[in-house]
């Protein structure tokens, strides 16, 4: 281990082989009793579990203690600094902890609002106790020109914390990541299918396959670089804005999250080129769509019978008669009719320990066999979901349509003859529709952006 520097201008020394320094703090400066230089606007440990320690110090006259001892991360962060896109920083932090506190580094893209976050350090592991430089390293992903460098922290002892006693940013050696397809990340044909490349940082290209619209999975995607088994992966990105067909690179850590294989901690996503041919589904029963080589593939089912049409959070299930198959409707929404038949193409996911299929779109859901609606019946069928401006609609006309906002306000009331609603007026967010017939009601769930 390294210890810590007795001067500034030494600790710069650290990084000169490399570059500039873009910080440095020896958590001794404080205003209104907050840190120099820190608590930057993505800041959410409480200022109060912030606290000049005047004693103790190896560099200058203060640290910072951290304290939060719950298992959810709080951010520590420096104020906005200007950095170069796709260069590496090395983070060096100057600190020490009880037991059980841990810490990681990373840091906020304030150009492209995107985040990236580093492994968790035992932070008593690395120190025992005494003041210890540690360091990580993080990568600008392109287009990046400022950035809040990121401490997060969790699991501290109540009363010591976390010391900080100094912080050096500056340009550090760049990282190698190896250029691996998607097939050589995925092809774990044995138990427990763990990738070759877990924990490790690669790069990878492949078509945007389907793209998460809402709720809390919104701008996460998939991509696919062949047709077939071994040949998708899950991209676990918040925030990003892309399309079916956009062809991406993307860079990050291989990660085993509870069985599924997923590409996390994304430090770059780089579009290529967009409206591209989507590779096609490779066609597979509703037992074989859970097959570990399928994971994140587009997949298609064949003449499946909807066995349930109120499988719970707008699911429905479906059964070529090998097995039972959920389809979810967190990226398209559709609205399955009891006995029907569909051909039903989307990408397979792993969902609340279940893998379900996840249409994207209206012609994913093709009817190949109808049982007839009776008039007594209160189903709907509508698209588009997520919809914008107006929703087609096809139900029964003795029914009554309502459609209610997530706070229980009424905000459209019509009959059955209806065939479209205008939703351009209403405001972004999710809404429930209730379809009424005599003792007859469904609910279904619409998505307006």
């Amino acid at each position: 281990m390294n210890k810590l520097f007795t001067s500034i201008a030494v600790l710069a020394l650290g990084f000169t082989s490399y570059g500039q320094m873009v910080f440095e703090s020896d958590l001794s400066s404080w205003t209104d009793g907050n840190p120099d230089g820190w608590m930057g606007s993505k800041t959410s440990i409480d200022p109060e579990n912030v606290t000049e320690i005047d004693m103790g110090a190896e560099h200058g006259t203060s640290m910072a203690q951290l304290i939060n001892a719950s298992g959810s991360h709080k951010r520590f962060t420096t104020e906005e600094v200007a950095v170069t896109e796709l260069l590496t920083y090395e983070i060096k932090i100057w600190l020490t902890g009880a037991e059980g506190s841990e810490l990681r580094s990373g840091f906020y893209n304030a150009t492209e609002e995107g985040w990236f976050y580093n492994d968790y350090i035992d932070v008593y592991a690395e120190t025992a106790g005494e003041i210890t430089m540690v360091s990580q390293s993080v990568t600008m992903p392109e287009g990046c020109e400022a950035a809040e460098f990121i401490l997060s922290v969790r699991n501290t002892d109540e009363l010591i914390g976390i010391m900080i006693d100094s912080v050096a940013i500056g340009v550090g050696e760049p990282v190698i990541v190896e250029e691996v397809s998607i097939y050589d990340i995925q092809y774990a044909p044995d138990a427990p299918h763990d990738s070759p490349y877990a924990e490790e940082v690669v790069k990878t290209t492949g078509i945007v396959t389907g793209v998460f619209q809402f709720g809390s999975d919104e701008g996460k995607f998939f991509i696919q670089d062949g047709e077939g088994a071994w040949n998708g992966i899950y991209v676990y990105a918040d925030g990003s804005e892309l399309s079916l067909g956009d062809e991406v690179t993307v860079t990050g850590k291989v990660v085993e999250y509870y069985g599924l294989t997923e590409m996390s901690y994304v430090s770059e996503i780089n579009v290529l080129s967009s409206d591209n041919e989507l590779p096609a589904p490779v066609d597979v029963s509703t037992l074989d769509a859970a097959n570990e080589e399928y994971e994140a593939v587009l997949v298609r089912v064949l003449d499946a019978e909807c066995t349930n049409a109120d499988a719970g959070f707008g699911q429905f299930e479906v059964n070529d008669g090998s097995g039972a198959r959920l389809i979810d409707d967190q990226i398209y929404s559709y609205t399955a009719t009891m006995g029907n038949f569909y051909n039903i193409t989307g990408v397979t996911f792993l969902s609340f320990d279940e893998v379900k299929i996840f249409p994207r779109m209206e012609e994913d859901v093709v009817t190949t066999g109808a049982v007839g609606v009776e008039e007594n019946e209160a189903a709907l069928s509508f698209f588009p979901n997520p919809a914008s401006d107006f929703i087609t609609v096809a139900v029964n006309p003795n029914a009554q349509i309502e459609i209610f906002s997530m706070t229980g306000e009424k905000v459209y009331s019509a009959n059955g003859n209806v065939k479209q609603i205008n939703v351009a007026q209403f405001e972004t967010g999710i809404y429930q529709i209730i379809v009424r017939n005599d003792a007859a009601t469904t609910t279904h769930k619409l998505m307006v952006k």
